[in-house]
């Protein structure tokens, strides 16, 4: 039986860390709030913790500074960027620093909750993994440092608008063939709700590397593609067939022109 796990939350705006409270159920986690790094750094030398959401804009040590702490003091703990900026180039920019994802405020239950599950799976199937092999705790791969502007998103995925004004995505094959040999598929469930530079794919490959995918544009999962959840390996990028899921965007008109659909 997987255990519960523990989620530390920092915001130096109290209404958002009572929104958080409110949306997070006990029963599936515990949950810790702070209203700084500093506070947040002493409660972790006394208590362990298994997933960090952190706001974006704080004073003293904003939470882009915080990460590149997390990332030398503890790289497998998955952190979650809070933001009130929500655009492709933040995500970006937390990403390449080794973000897990990001939440855009004012969130609602189903998108925390959403980016919690998978940060979750993210937990647990470390946990599996160290449990097995005796070897370093993964590492996350996203974005490079030639991979700062929004056609980092192009590189790593494909996308394809269909008839019925959905949107295929996909992931592309010179980004699977440098991940090496996939092990497992994680992606959102239908009804999620998607902002426009969140995590929508991520895998992990059998060096137990973690790689990542982020949406083009904001929508509804409608479909979820189960083949390459239940058979990961068998992704390849060598056809656009392999869509991983269906998008019903939200913003299509204000997000398509960038990326020319």
């Amino acid at each position: 039986m997987k255990r519960n796990l523990s989620i530390l939350a920092i915001d130096d705006e109290r209404i958002v860390l009572e929104s958080i409270r409110k949306h997070v159920r006990k029963e599936e986690f515990t949950l810790h709030t702070v209203r700084s790094v500093k506070e947040a750094l002493s409660l972790m030398d006394e208590t362990s913790i298994d997933i960090i959401l952190t706001d974006l804009m704080m004073p003293e040590v904003d939470g882009l500074e915080f990460l590149k702490i997390m990332k030398e003091r503890a790289p497998q703990i998955p952190v979650i960027m809070i933001t009130g900026y929500a655009t492709i180039n933040t995500a970006l920019e937390a990403t390449n620093l080794g973000a897990f994802d990001y939440v855009a405020k004012p969130f609602t239950r189903s998108e925390l909750t959403s980016v919690l599950q998978r940060a979750s799976e993210f937990v647990h199937a470390t946990e599996a993994r160290d449990s097995s092999s005796p070897v370093d705790p993964p590492v996350l791969s996203g974005a490079t440092d030639r991979d700062r502007q929004p056609t980092a998103i192009r590189e790593y995925g494909w996308k394809r608008l269909e008839d019925d004004g959905t949107i295929l995505l996909g992931a592309a094959g010179d980004f699977l063939s440098t991940a090496g040999r996939i092990q497992n598929v994680f992606l959102p469930t239908r009804g999620d709700e998607l902002r426009q530079g969140s995590v929508y794919l991520r895998i992990f490959s059998t060096d137990l590397r973690s790689h990542i995918v982020l949406t083009p544009l904001s929508g509804l999962v409608v479909e979820v593609n189960e083949k390459y959840l239940s058979d990961p390996a068998s992704l390849s990028g060598d056809s656009d067939s392999e869509w991983l899921i269906r998008l019903k965007p939200s913003k299509f008109e204000f997000e398509a022109g960038e990326l020319g659909l």
